[in-house]
Order: structure tokens, then C-alpha cells, then sequence
């Protein structure tokens, strides 16, 4: 039955559209292969996107006192409930990243409810996604892996900023794309990648705003945006370094709370809140205040610290990790895209050996990193320093 464009119809896939969805991104351990040959920098199989880590660390999500209806008591939606979570900002496509190429922000934050259920939010620093539909994206994420560490002989290594490396990678990853896509809709697909990615290569900060995918809460759709209290984004100085955005967070963090307000924009139709078009944006002046969370104050330099970081960068996260009624009977994601990326973030985690929950399990409730997770945390550290493999800043 086709979609009535004023009303939310949910995606309810059956056994079969699983299997199918599932034979789309089956190709994502071949893309993490792809990485490590590819980069002298990528030796162990990692993350297919969001590869390399900003920062990491605590976060605290604070639920609002009026809760929009949708929400009202769903999951973490507690109104004035404080929940502690895990929070991690990271360049999107470069595999591993120079800050200064442009590309996308993204942020995870997870939490989990009193009951253990967890609760993640996925989201990227530009208002639409990379692609319409799953298939294209996994086109991108194909040429990604093609173009991972493209150089110029001769003329400068990995790390340093140097803009003939740059077309050189973007060239190889023009080239996948029209493979995969055919010029055309390649073309078309790199117009609008160039202008999210343009966002970030006009920041000077990764404290700004975010936006998730479609989520289904309480009998409906839409999207949150994580938007920073104060705008405080300008555009960044000539030659910035190629780790300006992780030491700007760093001295940001060490001076006091990131504060970001948590909205919640609600699906209206689908001229003003488009789901077949995904890489449309959303109308959002009827977005309503859901919660803030924070970043706590920490020392980049203080062992604590570095081990929340770790932790960040070693645990896994899923979209599919999400409540959407009181009585959690909804356990697939409410649109092709949404069940792509559940199957897909599964097999990157799997394929890296992502940090099993069980170790940090507890974490959401203590906020402590005990001993036995820190040398875990710790072993796994030096495993990547043994290997020479870049997965966070510095």
C-alpha cells in the first residue's frame, strides 16, 4: 500500500527484507580489508566510517521537565531524569583523517535505561544524510575504502597537510563512485557530498550542530538535533594543523562543561519532513526541547581521562539500539535505511572485535571505569601503538 504523504507509515520489515537487506551490506568487512591495504596507517580492521576519534569521553544526559508527547516516558525519556552515558565526536569518511580535509562530524552519544536497555544516537553534523537509500551508501562507503590514504609520490606523507594529497584522494574516490554509480548519478552524488562536507572544512570547532537519522518514538517519526548553547563556530585560521579541531575540543573541555541542547523534531509530511528523500532536509521550526547533554570538564592529560576516551573509541554503538514504545514491543528499525545501518554497524564491529557491553555494562551506572575494564582498555591501546594504527587523535 503506498505511503500517505501526511501520515507516518513505519517500515515493518519481514524475515525476508532482512535477509535481502543484509545481502546490500554484506561487503562491509571487505571495505575494512580495503582500509588496511589501501593505508599504511589503517593495520588492524576498524571502523568503516567515523574511523578516527576527535574526543571521547562522559557524558550526562538530563531529560526535560516537559517532555514533547511522543517521547513522554519512553525509555530514557524520563522527564528530569539524569542518565550517564558515552559521548564521541569523529571525522566521518578519511580513513585515518587530516582535520583540515573536508568531511563530516559525527557524534555518538549512548546511554542506557535503569532497566539496561541501551539507547544510542547516531548523528552527523549536517541536517541530511550522505545518500537516498542504502544501496548508494554503500556505494560510498566503497569508495571510501578505494581512496583511503591516496597520496602524491614525492611530495608529502601521511600527516601532513598538503592539498595535492587531497585531490588525489578525492580524485580516487571519484573514480570508485562512477564505478559503482555511473557518472551521472555519481556526479550528482559528489555535488551534494561536497557540500555537507563543506561544513566542516568552514569550522573551527566540532562543537556545533548535529542532526540523527529518522527515529520512531511513541507512535511516530522524526529526527534530534544536538545543538551547541552558545554558536560559537567561526571559520578556521589559515593553516590551522592538522589536529586544530581535536586540540580546540581538548582546551574547550579542559576549561569547563560542552553543553548541547537536545531537540526533537517530530515528521509533519513529506514535502516539509522528507523520508524518501533523505539527503532533502527537514523544515525544523516546530523542534521542541527534549534535554540537554554534556561533556563533562576533563583533563585530555589525566589518565581518567585518556581511559574514557579509549573506552569511547573501543565500544560499539548501533542505531538499532533504540526504544521506541513504553512497552520496547518494537524491536526493527521503521525504515529501509534504518535497518541497513542496524546490519551494517553490526558487521563493522564485529569485523574490528569492537569492546564487548559487558565489560562497560556498568559503566552507565557508576560512571566509574573500574580496574579490570581499565586494563583492558589499556591492552587494547597498546595493541594499536604496537601495530602503528591511527584510530583517534594524539
Amino acid at each position: 500500500m503506498p505511503q500517505d504523504d501526511q501520515q507516518w507509515c513505519p517500515f515493518r520489515p519481514t524475515a525476508n527484507n532482512l535477509d535481502s537487506i543484509a545481502q546490500d551490506v554484506a561487503e562491509i568487512g571487505a571495505i575494512q580489508q580495503k582500509a588496511m591495504e589501501k593505508n599504511k596507517h589503517v593495520n588492524l580492521p576498524d571502523r568503516v566510517a567515523h574511523q578516527y576519534q576527535i574526543a571521547g569521553g562522559k557524558v550526562i544526559f538530563r531529560a526535560a521537565d516537559e517532555m514533547p508527547g511522543p517521547l513522554q516516558e519512553v525509555g530514557i525519556f524520563q522527564p528530569g531524569v539524569e542518565r550517564i552515558g558515552i559521548g564521541r565526536i569523529s571525522t566521518g569518511l578519511g580513513t585515518p583523517h587530516i582535520e583540515t580535509n573536508p568531511d563530516f562530524l559525527g557524534l555518538m552519544m549512548a546511554f542506557q535505561t535503569k532497566e539496561g536497555r541501551r539507547v544510542d544516537f547516531l548523528a552527523i553534523n549536517d541536517p541530511t544524510a550522505p545518500a537516498d537509500n542504502h544501496k548508494d551508501f554503500m556505494d560510498v562507503l566503497h569508495a571510501t575504502g578505494e581512496a583511503a590514504g591516496a597520496e602524491v609520490p614525492f611530495v608529502g606523507d601521511w600527516g601532513a597537510y598538503n592539498s595535492l594529497n587531497l585531490i588525489a584522494e578525492q580524485m580516487e574516490f571519484g573514480k570508485a563512485l562512477k564505478e559503482r554509480m555511473g557518472l551521472i548519478k555519481a556526479g550528482r552524488t559528489l555535488l551534494h557530498l561536497t557540500k555537507q562536507t563543506s561544513r566542516t572544512f568552514r569550522s573551527s570547532t566540532a562543537y556545533q550542530t548535529y542532526w540523527t537519522g529518522v527515529e520512531e518514538i511513541g507512535g511516530t517519526a522524526g529526527k534530534f538535533t544536538f545543538v551547541p548553547v552558545q554558536n560559537e563556530n567561526t571559520p578556521p585560521q589559515f593553516r590551522p594543523g592538522e589536529r586544530y579541531l581535536s586540540e580546540e575540543w581538548k582546551k574547550r573541555q579542559q576549561s569547563g562543561d560542552v553543553r548541547f541542547l537536545l531537540y526533537w523534531i517530530s515528521y509533519l509530511n513529506e514535502e516539509n519532513t522528507p523520508i524518501k528523500a533523505l539527503t532533502a532536509p527537514w523544515k525544523e521550526d516546530h523542534k521542541q526541547l527534549a534535554g540537554t547533554v554534556t561533556f563533562t570538564q576533563a583533563d585530555s592529560e589525566s589518565e581518567e581521562a585518556q581511559l574514557w576516551a579509549i573506552l569511547a573509541s573501543e565500544m560499539g554503538a548501533n542505531p538499532g539500539n533504540w526504544i521506541h514504545d513504553k512497552e520496547d514491543s518494537i524491536h526493527e528499525a521503521a525504515t529501509e535505511f534504518g535497518s541497513a545501518r542496524k546490519i551494517a554497524y553490526r558487521l563493522s564491529q564485529e569485523g574490528r572485535s569492537a569492546l564487548e557491553p559487558k565489560w562497560y555494562r556498568s559503566v552507565f551506572e557508576t560512571g566509574q571505569i573500574g580496574s579490570d575494564l581499565g586494563q583492558e582498555l589499556k591492552r587494547r591501546r597498546e595493541v594499536k601503538r604496537k601495530a602503528d594504527h591511527m584510530n583517534q587523535a594524539p
